[in-house]
């Protein structure tokens, strides 16, 4: 019987934490979370490498629990093992609010930020990139501002929606696109006169 996937798995265990600080692997975990469940093969070509330069990462991964073993199917008369992410959606809101995990997830943005750098270079590349319109899928801003509360609640209702659409984002023949997001206090505010 096959296993039930669970909906949300907030990663606050250590080990997990320190296996997600790596792009590949948070790669690999997007691309098995949006696409899964993936053979090694489908997972491959999908990351854009030879399945052998994945098989530590996805050993670590399958060793901290993040990863699971799927099923299994036959292809061309040969058995292959499919993965899937431990559940749907892959959290780090808890961990990143405890502050014993605050150098671990400055780890995992860092290496978040690296991934992005990457996802970005393919986009340009990519012969479904659309730079203007409702269909645009490649852009980049960093903007710096002294939002008020009320316009920091509207920021944060924003993200949330945003996040539920890709999280939700799942149409048959389309593109995977990748989006980040690091929102953060940079300086103290000017005192008020």
């Amino acid at each position: 019987m096959a296993r039930k996937r669970a909906n949300t798995h907030e990663a606050t265990d250590p080990r997990q934490l320190e296996t997600i600080a790596n792009p590949r692997r948070q790669d690999m975990l997007a691309r098995l979370s949006a696409s899964g469940p993936l053979s090694m093969r489908e997972l491959a070509d999908q990351v854009g490498a030879r399945p052998t330069a994945l098989y530590h990462h996805l050993e670590k991964l399958l060793a901290v629990g993040l990863v699971v073993e799927a099923r299994t199917r036959v292809r061309n008369r040969r058995r292959e093992q499919l993965y899937e992410t431990v559940a749907h959606r892959l959290r780090l809101a808890k961990a990143h609010r405890d502050p014993r995990h605050s150098k671990a997830v400055a780890n995992i943005v860092s290496a978040q930020t690296r991934q992005l750098a990457r996802d970005f270079r393919i986009g340009q590349e990519s012969a479904s990139r659309v730079d203007d319109g409702d269909a645009r899928n490649l852009t980049f801003f960093r903007l710096v501002g002294r939002p008020s509360p009320e316009q920091l609640a509207r920021i944060n209702a924003c993200l949330l929606e945003i996040t539920e659409v890709m999280w939700e984002a799942n149409h048959p023949g389309s593109d995977l696109v990748a989006l980040g997001c690091v929102l953060a206090p940079v300086g103290k505010a000017k005192p008020t006169p």
